[in-house]
C-alpha cells in the first residue's frame, strides 16, 4: 500500500531538485498545493499529484454519486396503500 503523501524520491522525480529548498521553489512556482511537515519538508498528497498529472479525473466521489442516485430514485408510494 502506498503512502498518502509522495516520498522524498518521488518529489525529486517530480521537481527535478534533490534538496527541500528546490522542491519548495518548484511547488510554489507551479502553484502546487502542499503542507509542511514538522521538520519543514513539503508534503504533497498522492491523490492531488494524480489529479494534477491527469491520472485521475476530478469529479464527484463515489459516495457523492451514490447519494445523488438515491435522491433521484422515486419512492415506492404503493406501499402506502398496504397500510
Amino acid at each position: 500500500m502506498s503512502s498518502m503523501f509522495l516520498s522524498p524520491d518521488e518529489l525529486t522525480e517530480l521537481t527535478g531538485f534533490k534538496q527541500t529548498k528546490g522542491h519548495l521553489r518548484w511547488l510554489d512556482q507551479y502553484r502546487w498545493a502542499y503542507a509542511l511537515s514538522r521538520n519543514l519538508q513539503p508534503r504533497v498528497a498522492r491523490e492531488y499529484y494524480q489529479q494534477r498529472m491527469g491520472l485521475r479525473r476530478s469529479g464527484p466521489s463515489e459516495t457523492e454519486q451514490a447519494r445523488h442516485a438515491a435522491a433521484l430514485e422515486e419512492p415506492d408510494f404503493s406501499a402506502l396503500d398496504r397500510v
